[in-house]
């Protein structure tokens, strides 16, 4: 029977995602971080490297297709159109939650069929921390359940989703937290493959960047608010049950969080690779999260949107992205990923006011002034 519920709750969830608006109330605020424009960038637009390297593995685009789906033969065409771009274009790719094939094997070709279409991209498994430890309703997944989750897409790293949020809002939520922290702990000292934590639409302060890297975690995806809204997901879905507890809860939460700009700039006190994810919806917002210090940044429902129409709308917003991004590239003189990494940004408005009262001013600044710091050579020329 549980089986069943979950399976009905991935699909439940695509066709909230694709027919309601879910977007989070919060903006990310990504217009509020500007580079600063090179009249003479000294770039050539086409011949941009923006190949990275991820965990050994070269990317051609420091782009991941996020976490978003998997568990019900009705999502297969989806995870076949997005593994497939992901293949094409050389860049990173997670499934959904894999609690479902957990719990009923039946339905793992939904993940598996992943692998199958993308035989050398760099796949991320997925399970959820508090089916880490145990719950009202089940017992906490076991070592060899997790190494199922990773064998069954042949998985080159775990993510492990922190949605306490979304628990909350569910009707059939797991609403236990206590002993996460522990069971990270055991988690990344048995698993071979590295361990991404992933927040999933509210962000990671510093505070808690700080105790990832104590887990053992070797990456973290920030997850920030701005985008999607899982606690919106959830709202919608308990209308559907006529649970009106949980309803307005998901109403009620559905912007919390830390928008995504910010918890790059919070979450880097870790010295971890980050995963920027949460309301990006350009190349331009790409460039910037880079420019943050992010190693990955990561789209859902652009991607979910264009899979549920086909392989060529996948192939569509990833060319956009891609251009986007390459624009923003020249214009700030950064010929490479790592020259982006070293470009200007001035950050404004409510992202620079939340980043100063929490202690970032002098990290602001220097943002603002990475070509000084780094040694730019036209800056050089002309002192």
């Amino acid at each position: 029977m549980a089986d069943e519920v979950i399976k009905q709750r991935k699909l439940e969830h695509i066709n909230v995602a694709l027919a309601q608006s879910i977007a989070v109330a919060q903006p990310a605020n990504w217009s509020d971080i500007h580079f600063v424009h090179q009249a003479l960038p000294e770039v050539n637009l086409d011949e941009i490297d923006t190949r990275v390297t991820f965990f050994g593995q070269t990317l051609r685009y420091p782009l991941l297709i996020s976490s978003m789906t998997g568990g019900h033969p009705d999502v297969i065409s989806i995870n076949r159109n997005l593994a497939r771009a992901a293949e094409e274009y050389g860049i990173a790719m997670g499934v959904g939650s894999q609690r479902a094939a957990i719990i009923n094997p039946a339905v793992s070709y939904s993940y598996a069929v992943v692998r199958e279409c993308a035989p050398n991209a760099f796949l991320i498994a997925n399970i959820g921390a508090p089916q880490l430890i145990e719950q009202a309703q089940h017992p906490a997944f076991s070592m060899q359940q997790v190494q199922d989750a990773i064998k069954m897409i042949e998985a080159n790293a775990l993510a492990v989703h922190m949605n306490s949020l979304q628990e909350a809002a569910q009707p059939e939520g797991d609403r236990r937290a206590v002993g996460e922290v522990e069971a990270l702990k055991r988690l990344t000292q048995q698993i071979d493959r590295p361990v991404i934590a992933k927040e999933t639409g509210a962000g990671i302060c510093q505070e808690q960047a700080m105790l990832l890297r104590a887990c053992g975690v070797a990456a973290i995806d920030v997850g920030g608010a701005g985008g999607s809204s899982m606690s919106a997901v959830e709202a919608a879905r308990s209308e559907l049950h006529g649970d009106k507890k949980t309803l307005e809860i998901g109403k009620l939460y559905s912007d919390w969080g830390i928008p995504t700009p910010i918890a790059i700039v919070e979450a880097q006190a870790a010295h971890l690779p980050l995963i920027a994810t949460g309301g990006v919806r350009s190349g331009l917002d790409v460039a910037r999260a880079l420019a943050l210090g992010a190693n990955l940044v990561g789209m859902a429902f652009p991607f979910l949107r264009a899979a549920s129409e086909s392989y060529e709308r996948v192939c569509e917003v990833l060319e956009n992205t891609i251009r986007e991004m390459k624009v923003a590239m020249q214009l700030s003189g950064a010929a490479n990923i790592a020259q982006l990494h070293t470009a200007d940004v001035v950050v404004t408005g409510a992202t620079r006011e939340w980043l100063t009262l929490r202690g970032f001013e002098d990290d602001l600044k220097a943002m603002a002034q990475k070509q000084r710091r780094y040694g730019h050579k036209a800056f050089l020329d002309l002192t």
